[in-house]
């Protein structure tokens, strides 16, 4: 590993570089300089990855050295050799300089040479994070980019979606898309895991999701059925998403919807009475309370059972009724006691705000969760698509 290093000594006696020379001779692609200035001068043409240097030279010192280095190599690992253990020399080679070790003569070669190789181990180090947290956040600007950046306008809705990764990168995902006149696509998924493999998994599941909509709105199943399929084919097999995905026709007020294993989506009607649920394919299961309906049934999670078959539901929406779509990010978040948030909270924040536009319904929700949490970490992404049935 070491022959891919390039090692800069500087001396202005002879002897100390000779000595410098042999002890990484064979390991490093050695430079050497008698003097500051033209050490400087080596640094402004040659890439170098340690420089060891001498504190007291004439003119130039192995101070002035490692300052000009900043500039030229900052990535360097600079270490600075002395026979002089003055505090003040000590704190201009620290705060001028930023040498990672002060070492006094006569050093020891075996203890320089391991000295070395453990700075550049960590140097290497340093440089892989910042290499991982500069492409983590080219990805979640690219993931951004992914997310619905002008909803449609839906004439007899009101509407709003969000989705907060809780790292650099997420899984969650949600959009609403435009599928003929009168007719759009309106989708909530949420992929296991996180990170990295979880953004390009959801990723994916948009583009599947975005190519298949506009070709059978009439036929939700039949899309989500293929979805699966493809998604299936490029999945390993302990990966998979949940999605709730949905048309509704703006004409007929009427929302067609299939919930492949997704947290079940609670629908607000604005009086306890209206109109129920009506199947299109089987009675889904549901659960009444107080004039909320829980958007259950079609079949399992995407992405496990190639073989999977779904079924697509329809309900009508009537001016006033809301409906709030989210992942588990929402009903899991945690507080300092490990209790959850819960669906029943979930409920009772919207029953006290439903007067609220969706967007502002949508804020509140966020920060209602994040004050439950607490100091406690949001550690799953917060996703929501709440809608409104105006007149």
């Amino acid at each position: 590993m070491a022959n891919h290093y390039n090692l800069l000594i500087v001396d202005d006696e002879i002897s100390n570089l000779q000595k410098l020379r042999r002890t990484f001779f064979g390991d490093f692609r050695i430079f050497e300089a008698l003097t500051g200035q033209d050490a400087i001068q080596l640094l402004r043409k040659q890439d170098v990855d340690v420089i060891i240097t001498d504190q007291r030279m004439p003119e130039t010192t192995g101070i002035d050295v490692l300052r000009e280095s900043l500039l030229l190599q900052p990535e360097a690992v600079r270490i600075i050799l002395t026979g002089y253990t003055e505090i003040d020399y000590l704190m201009d080679a620290i705060n001028e300089g930023q040498v990672h070790r002060y070492i006094t003569k006569p050093w020891e070669p075996f203890s320089l040479k391991r000295t070395v190789m453990q700075d550049l181990e960590l140097v290497h180090l340093k440089r892989e994070h910042r290499l991982l947290q500069e492409q983590l956040r080219i990805a979640r600007q690219v993931q951004s980019r992914l997310f619905p950046q002008k909803l449609p306008e839906i004439p007899t809705l009101d509407y709003s979606g969000v989705c907060q990764p809780a790292g650099e990168v997420g899984g969650d995902y949600y959009d609403v898309l435009k599928v003929s006149s009168n007719q759009y696509c309106l989708a909530v998924g949420d992929i296991s895991g996180k990170g990295i493999s979880a953004a390009l998994l959801m990723a994916s599941l948009q583009a599947l999701l975005r190519s298949h909509a506009s070709q059978t709105p009439e036929n939700l199943a039949a899309v989500v059925t293929e979805v699966n399929r493809l998604l299936c084919a490029m999945t390993e097999e302990n990966r998979f998403a949940t999605l709730f995905c949905a048309v509704y026709d703006d004409s007929k007020r009427q929302l067609t919807y299939v919930n492949a294993g997704h947290n079940p989506p609670l629908l607000f009607r604005r009086g306890a009475s209206g109109a129920d649920i009506q199947p299109a394919v089987s009675s889904p299961q549901r659960a009444r309370s107080n004039g909320i309906l829980r958007l259950e049934g079609g079949g399992a999670v995407l992405g496990m059972f190639p073989e999977g078959a779904y079924e697509h539901h329809r309900l009508t929406l009537g001016p006033g009724d809301t409906l709030v779509v989210y992942t588990d990010g929402i009903t899991e978040a945690q507080d300092i006691r490990g209790q959850e948030y819960g669906e029943q909270r979930l409920k009772d924040l919207v029953h006290s705000k439903i007067s609220l536009s969706p967007l502002d319904l949508q804020d509140q929700l966020l920060a209602n969760v994040k004050n439950f949490a607490g100091e406690v970490p949001i550690r799953d992404d917060l996703t929501l698509l709440l809608i409104r049935a105006v007149n």
